[in-house]
């Protein structure tokens, strides 16, 4: 079995690169897709059709928190159920991922269009940027299914060590959405719009490619949605271990919000420069998460398996690893911030404080490692709580006081620095649970 041999067996070096060199590529590829739309609409320079692609991070933020619900809580059980053998609850996991997809995509882009003004007052918007945001905002809902879908897919072919294939889905889809950004943002002078479209079209082609994997390789995933109904406990499995990364997810779009709304009394300058200044940590912190996310499916497999030393093993050197090349990404991105603000700017003043918060943001950026590892070993240990308060922790309870409470006592400068302090303390957490869990050893049950 495909799985045995990567996770089972083998130098425990050699499947930490297999698992999380894909993963870290796939996460390149979301970089690029997280900054081709501003990177294009900028090139318009207008201000704020680039403020109402930043304004809709948090609708982002929900279809990923959905996305991740599903598909990494459908990963970590499948992964787990493949290492225990049992290939029927296989089966009814996917057929779980396939009816929450399913609802939650109905759901999710049916509100925004039957309540798209309401959202709008929700995410900060003022009147400036009200029309460019709504049209953005309205294709994505539309295209809602097929941005979950390849969301969901990504991460649950991945727990048969299907990497490369979760790497590929990703790749194509967002290949074709750069190739198709100028074409309707410049091209066609759609711009917001044109940028919706194109990432609708590029998730329709990784959906498209996923689907084909799944019926035409060996893959011991389904499609179908009845399998479900056969082990309605799958539900419990895939919903308990997708919570932390889900709460995580719609933390960041509830917090974004409250940023935005805080941001918006400055103007819209001051959406675009944190905004703007977010991408060089985003860079450096998205790359380590996709060694944690590619090595998760290794730990729960032995997890499962009950190999102990083989589990401590993984975690060690995946440490080791998410540490070096954070340290390295966070050096380049620091004396590369300059050009990375240029990218999506013209004006010399928006580029000077935008590089200023990417300074700030990089100080906690090398240690980031060690609170996605805290998360994916909870949830691999089946610790789904542990991980769900980690998760609230670093987005709720410590960012929203946070936030409100530097805002207050200097002002818009504050605003930078919440990170900061949010990452520090998440990551001290993080490791505190971990070593607790590690201290409990495998006497939980699946």
């Amino acid at each position: 079995m495909k799985a045995d041999e990567i996770f089972g067996k083998g130098s425990v070096w050699k499947g930490i690169f297999r698992m999380s060199i894909p993963a870290v590529i796939t996460m390149m590829v979301m970089i690029i897709y997280n900054m081709a739309d501003m990177y294009f609409v900028g090139k318009t320079g207008d201000e704020l059709q680039i403020a109402a692609i930043s304004l809709t991070s948090p609708v982002y933020m929900l279809q990923t928190a959905v996305g991740t619900l599903v598909g990494a809580g459908g990963c970590a059980a499948i992964s787990n159920a493949l290492g225990t053998g049992n290939k029927e609850l296989v089966k009814a996991l996917s057929s779980v991922c396939i009816i929450l997809l399913l609802v939650s995509s109905f759901v999710i882009g049916g509100g925004i269009l039957l309540f798209p003004d309401v959202i709008l007052k929700l995410l900060g918007v003022d009147t400036e940027t009200w029309q460019y945001t709504k049209e953005y905002i309205t294709v994505l809902a539309i295209g809602m299914i097929f941005m979950l879908f390849t969301n969901i897919f990504a991460n649950v072919v991945r727990a048969e060590g299907a990497a490369r294939e979760s790497m590929i889905g990703n790749g194509i889809g967002t290949i074709l959405n750069i190739v198709l950004d100028p074409v309707f943002i410049l091209g066609l002078h759609m711009g917001v719009r044109g940028a919706a479209i194109a990432t609708v079209l590029g998730n329709v082609a990784g959906s498209i490619y996923y689907v084909h994997y799944i019926l035409k390789s060996n893959s011991q995933l389904v499609l179908s949605i009845k399998y479900a109904a056969e082990k309605p406990e799958a539900f419990v499995k895939v919903i308990s271990l997708g919570i932390p990364n889900a709460v995580s997810n719609f933390l960041n779009g509830m917090t974004g919000t409250i940023s935005n709304h805080i941001l918006i009394s400055y103007g819209a300058s001051a959406i675009v420069t944190v905004s703007v200044g977010g991408k060089a940590s985003m860079i450096a912190s998205m790359i380590v998460m996709g060694i944690c996310i590619g090595v998760q499916p290794f730990i729960a497999y032995n997890y499962g398996a009950r190999n102990k030393e083989r589990t401590k093993e993984v975690l060690y050197k995946t440490a080791v690893t998410s540490l070096a090349v954070g340290l390295a990404l966070t050096i380049g991105c620091y004396f590369m911030r300059i050009s990375i603000a240029e990218m999506f700017l013209k004006d010399e003043k928006l580029i000077e404080t935008s590089v200023h918060i990417m300074s700030i943001q990089l100080l906690t950026t090398a240690f980031i490692g060690l609170y996605y590892i805290g998360i994916n070993f909870l949830q691999s240990a089946g610790n789904a709580f542990g991980a769900t308060v980690l998760s609230i922790c670093r987005q709720g309870i410590i960012y929203v006081p946070a936030i409100f409470l530097l805002h207050a006592a200097v002002g818009l400068e504050g605003v930078y620095w919440v990170n900061v302090v949010c990452d520090s303390v998440s990551v001290v957490l993080a490791m505190m649970l971990l070593v607790r869990q590690m201290k409990k050893g495998f006497s939980q049950s699946w």
